[in-house]
């Protein structure tokens, strides 16, 4: 079991590269700028939250991943 998990850690941390980041970073900012003017414009409260929400984890989720598995892991 300890060599499956040490298998995957590996395949994640090589996974982890500034352009999976970068894709990350443009989803968040997606959802922030463009979704959110469409879901402002129809009057969505509850979603254009909902979007805010997503588009900041995915930013600095992304960010704070990309160091965790680059520098600390």
């Amino acid at each position: 079991m300890l060599k499956i998990m040490q298998t995957v850690l590996g395949y994640i941390k090589s996974a982890a590269t500034l352009t999976t980041m970068a894709v990350f970073i443009a989803s968040g900012l997606y959802l922030l700028v463009i979704d959110g003017a469409d879901l402002k414009t129809k009057g969505l409260k509850k979603e254009l939250a909902a979007a805010r929400i997503i588009g900041l984890l995915y930013i600095f989720g992304s960010m704070i991943v990309y160091i965790i598995f680059k520098y600390i892991l």
